[in-house]
């Protein structure tokens, strides 16, 4: 049953995201022939419109609400770390789902599944390629905070440690100010 549910939930949030892309595809078009427009339309700047897009499909896939919430991506010299917090420390409901959410993405993570960050940032993420071709070699460990979790990414092939590091500078840099 649990199973059913996940497919059925995978399956609408393709569908979202593919009428979403469909959508940017034909005005991206409608301007420039171009696969160069299309990339730079997906750049890391963001307008208001694309983060408020960005933020509601946030609060579908990690099914807190994003504006109760902070998010902290920092590189390390061996990875990286995820760090989200609530924005009220009283707020027990969030908190809650923040922990929950932070085991799903250190599961999902340490499969090499890395739909939830394609699906809120509505494109491949830099750096998944590789952290899903090495998910051997990354450990993730979480720490609980009084207001939420950190996720830490670890591994001692440096390479590897690099391409962590552009999946945490992409984040903070669509994240800023969230």
């Amino acid at each position: 049953m649990f199973f059913s549910l996940q497919i059925i939930g995978i399956l609408f949030l393709t569908f979202i995201l593919l009428q979403s892309a469909s959508t940017n595809l034909v005005v991206t078009n409608a301007k420039e022939s171009s696969l160069d427009s299309l990339q730079n339309s997906l750049s890391p700047s963001m307008n208001s419109h694309n983060m408020t897009q960005m933020m509601e499909r946030g609060n579908m896939a990690m099914e807190f609400d994003q504006t109760k919430i902070a998010h902290e991506f920092s590189s390390t010299k061996y990875g990286g770390q995820i760090k989200i917090t609530a924005l009220d420390e009283k707020d027990n409901q969030t908190i809650s789902q923040i922990k929950s959410h932070t085991r799903d993405i250190q599961h999902d993570f340490a499969v090499g599944d890395f739909t939830k960050p394609f699906f809120i940032h509505a494109q491949s993420v830099p750096g998944t390629d590789a952290m899903t071709q090495n998910e051997d070699q990354i450990e993730y460990k979480i720490q609980d905070l009084k207001n939420g979790s950190i996720l830490l990414l670890i591994t001692s092939n440096s390479s590897l440690a690099s391409s962590i590091n552009q999946f945490m500078i992409y984040q903070s840099t669509e994240h800023k100010g969230h």
